[in-house]
């Protein structure tokens, strides 16, 4: 194919054509080369508002998809393609990175209800996943895939959670966020947390902490 004769025509092209080409070339593309190819582009788009009953129905079609084994894509691993990530492996990652980026959008609208929904619907796949359910396939998978500031995500998901929960939910629904950045050695979500929670969520939650440090003899943290 001649490139510079290709090119002269599509300058010759109206918009609505160039747009047709533009989302055949996406449908054909791998999940790699939409990253390199628009990934940049996105980055720049500001976000767009999201509409907490709309997003809520995605994210419960998501579980079902996932949980019916739509993105299990299976094959003989070996000695040569071990590292070989499936593209239904990759893309939901990234459809799970994109509900968690508007899970995390509707905490800015305020809509806490909402938010607290759709995460905990997504943090209990990723639970899945992690614990080796048939939902994704790979050798080596797990949370440090998702696309996205997680920390930035898990500190949304704790405000909501800090607005709509009671004492005890907050607690509950916390202290496994708090473990999972434990695991990464950060004490961010710990900090969100006691930053946005209610006198009592917190003491609730400081509870159940000295309970698990009790349990695991887990060292205390140079608390501030």
């Amino acid at each position: 194919m001649n490139r510079e004769r290709l090119f002269e025509f599509l300058e010759t092209c109206d918009p609505s054509t160039l747009l047709n080409l533009l989302s055949a070339a996406y449908d054909d593309m791998d999940h790699d080369q939409r990253r390199v190819v628009f990934g940049p582009l996105i980055k720049t788009q500001p976000p767009a508002q999201v509409d907490g009953e709309e997003l809520l129905d995605e994210v419960e079609e998501f579980q079902r998809e996932s949980l019916a084994g739509a993105y299990y894509a299976p094959f003989a691993i070996n000695s040569k393609n071990w590292t070989h990530i499936p593209e239904e492996t990759k893309e939901w990652f990234e459809d799970l990175g994109d509900l968690l980026q508007d899970s995390s959008q509707l905490t800015i609208q305020g809509d806490h209800l909402h938010a607290v929904t759709c995460f905990g619907v997504l943090y209990g796949l990723i639970d899945a996943m992690e614990r080796g359910e048939k939902i994704v396939f790979g050798d080596e998978i797990g949370g440090w895939m998702i696309p996205g500031d997680e920390q930035q995500i898990l500190a949304a998901y704790i405000t909501s959670l800090a607005a709509v929960a009671t004492p005890a939910e907050f607690a509950a629904v916390a202290l496994p966020l708090i473990q999972r950045d434990w695991q990464s050695l950060s004490d961010q979500v710990y900090a969100a947390a006691v930053h946005v929670a209610s006198e009592s969520q917190r003491l609730h939650l400081e509870a159940k902490i000295q309970r698990l440090k009790a349990r695991t003899k887990r060292p205390a943290r140079n608390e501030p």
